[in-house]
């Protein structure tokens, strides 16, 4: 299961969605004042007491991350209730590798293999004869 924000979740009692109305504004604020390249990257914030909390999808992009601190610190301490003295970065588990779908083979009908052979029963001995006889007989035991 990866990683969901707290409001895709319906339902949930007011308390908390006002909570999660706080670490919205404050993940705004911080990415107001991140570089552009690292925007895409930033997935979610969290405030616990006097620190906060950035999740990235990747530990290049939290390296990275770590130099602005500085400046998301002053950002969120001018723009919000909060007074955050400590910044910590952390990468998000990566979602399971999800193996893609395979895709239906097309197999040529009997009728094709059939000349495929006959094709190749009319050349004379050679590779492209008996590329096409290897072809056709893959092609029969495939379309069985």
């Amino acid at each position: 299961m990866g990683f969901k924000n707290a409001s895709s979740f319906s339902r949930i009692p007011t308390a908390i969605q006002l909570h999660v109305a706080k670490h919205q504004r404050i993940l705004r604020i911080i990415l107001s004042v991140s570089p552009a390249q690292l925007k895409p990257h930033i997935k979610d914030c969290v405030v616990n007491e006097e620190t906060l909390m950035i999740y990235v999808n990747s530990a290049v992009w939290a390296s990275q991350l770590r130099f602005c601190s500085a400046q998301i610190q002053t950002a969120v301490n001018t723009q919000s209730k909060e007074k955050i003295k400590k910044i910590r970065v952390r990468v998000l588990a990566p979602d399971p590798f999800k193996a893609e779908k395979k895709s239906k083979k097309i197999i040529p009908s009997a009728e094709n293999i059939e000349s495929l052979r006959n094709n190749a029963d009319t050349l004379s001995e050679g590779r492209l004869k008996n590329a096409l006889l290897s072809l056709s007989n893959t092609l029969l035991k495939q379309n069985k």
